[in-house]
C-alpha cells in the first residue's frame, strides 16, 4: 500500500508541475526497448522523435534498442538496471507478464488496431487448409506473430496443435516463405506488400484487424520501480512519443523519409504501407488507453487462450494514463476527425 501511495504521489507531482520542469534542463537518457529489428513502419513513432528533435525538445537523449520480438523487449526492460525506461512489447506479451504478478503499467499506446496480416502461399487458399502447414514463428510462443497465429487458427477451427510452428528470425520472413521453408506467417504491411511484389502469387489469407476487430495491438510499457524514480523522465517522454505521432500524420514526405531509413523498405512500400495506417488513424493521437478499448483487448486475450479467464487484470492494474493526462493538459487535443483517439 505504501508503494502504491508513493507512486500515486509522485505521478501527482509530475502533472502538477511536469510541463513546467522539463525545459531548459539538461538531456536525460531514455532507453526504449523495441521488439522488431529493423522497425516497421507502425514502429517509428521513437524514431520521428529521435530525427526530428522532439526528444531533444523534452530534455530527452534516446537510446533506442531494437530486439527480436515482443518477449525479449519485455526482458530488456525487466532486466535493464535503469538501461531502459520503456518497452514496446506489443499487448500479449505484457498481458501475458500481468497476468504472472510483474509490476508493470501501460503509459502510452503506437498503434491500437492490430496492423497485421497473414500471408500465405498460392496453394493455402482458406484457413482451413493450414492444418498440417508450417507457420513462421518470429519471436517463439508468446511472441506477438505467434498469438496471432493462434487467433487465425482458432477462426476457422484450428489450434497450434493442428500445425507446425517454424522458428524465423524476423529479417527472415520473406525468404523463408518465397523459399518454401514454411507456408504462412504473419507480416506487418510494408512485409506483406514487399513479398507479394516479389511473388504476386501468394495470397493475404487474413486481416487480423478483421480477425480481432475488439483486439489491442501495442504499448509503450514501463515498470513501477520506474515510474516511482524516474517520473518526470516518463511524462517527458510520453509528451514526446504523443507529439511525434501527431507529426506523422502533418509531415508525410518527412515520416516516410525517416522510414525509408529505418526500415530499409523502398520508398515505394514506405509510403504505401504508411497511407494505410494513417488512413485507419493507428497512430493515437489523444488519450489512447481508453478503458474501453484495454478491456476489450484483455477479454481477446482470454479468448485466444493467452491467458486464463482467472489471471484477467483489470484496467486499474494494467495502465497508469497520469502521464497522458498531463500531457493533453499541455499540449490540447486534437478533434474534429474519427481518427483521433
Amino acid at each position: 500500500m505504501a508503494r502504491r501511495w508513493i507512486a500515486g504521489g509522485l505521478v501527482g507531482l509530475v502533472l502538477l508541475w511536469g510541463p513546467a520542469l522539463s525545459w531548459g534542463q539538461a538531456r536525460r537518457v531514455l532507453g526504449i526497448a523495441m521488439p522488431t529489428t529493423p522497425p516497421n513502419v507502425v514502429h517509428l513513432p521513437p524514431w520521428v522523435a529521435q530525427e526530428t528533435g522532439i526528444f531533444a525538445k523534452y530534455g530527452l537523449e534516446a537510446r533506442i534498442f531494437t530486439f527480436e520480438g515482443g518477449p525479449a523487449a519485455l526482458r530488456a526492460l525487466l532486466g535493464a538496471r535503469g538501461e531502459v525506461h520503456l518497452a514496446a512489447p506489443g499487448v500479449p506479451p505484457f498481458v501475458a507478464a500481468l497476468a504472472r504478478g510483474t509490476d508493470l503499467k501501460a503509459v502510452y499506446s503506437y498503434a491500437l488496431p492490430h496492423p497485421v496480416v497473414m500471408v500465405a502461399r498460392p496453394e493455402v487458399r482458406r484457413c482451413e487448409e493450414l492444418r498440417g502447414k508450417k507457420i513462421g514463428t518470429p519471436g517463439g510462443v508468446g511472441a506477438y506473430p505467434e498469438v496471432m497465429t493462434r487467433a487465425v487458427l482458432r477462426s476457422c477451427g484450428l489450434t497450434p496443435r493442428d500445425v507446425q510452428y517454424v522458428p524465423v528470425a524476423t529479417a527472415a520472413r520473406i525468404p523463408a516463405l518465397l523459399g518454401g521453408q514454411i507456408d504462412a506467417i504473419i507480416m506487418h504491411l510494408d512485409q506483406a506488400y514487399e513479398a507479394l511484389g516479389q511473388s504476386p502469387s501468394l495470397r493475404i489469407l487474413a486481416r487480423l484487424w478483421e480477425v480481432l476487430p475488439r483486439g489491442w495491438y501495442a504499448i509503450y510499457i514501463t515498470t513501477g520501480d520506474v515510474i516511482r524514480t524516474e517520473p518526470q523522465l516518463l511524462q517527458n517522454a510520453v509528451c514526446a512519443l504523443i507529439e511525434a505521432q501527431r507529426f506523422m500524420y502533418q509531415n508525410r514526405a518527412r515520416t516516410i523519409e525517416i522510414g525509408v531509413k529505418y526500415t530499409k523498405f523502398s520508398p515505394g512500400i514506405v509510403a504505401r504501407t504508411y497511407d494505410e495506417l494513417a488512413r485507419r488513424g493507428i497512430w493515437p493521437v489523444n488519450e489512447a488507453l481508453h478503458k474501453e478499448l484495454v478491456e476489450d483487448g484483455i477479454e481477446t486475450e482470454v479468448q485466444i487462450g493467452n491467458i486464463s479467464a482467472a489471471e484477467r487484470p483489470t484496467y486499474e492494474r494494467a495502465v497508469e494514463w497520469g502521464f497522458t493526462r498531463a500531457c493533453l493538459t499541455k499540449l490540447g487535443k486534437w478533434s474534429g476527425d474519427p481518427r483521433w483517439h
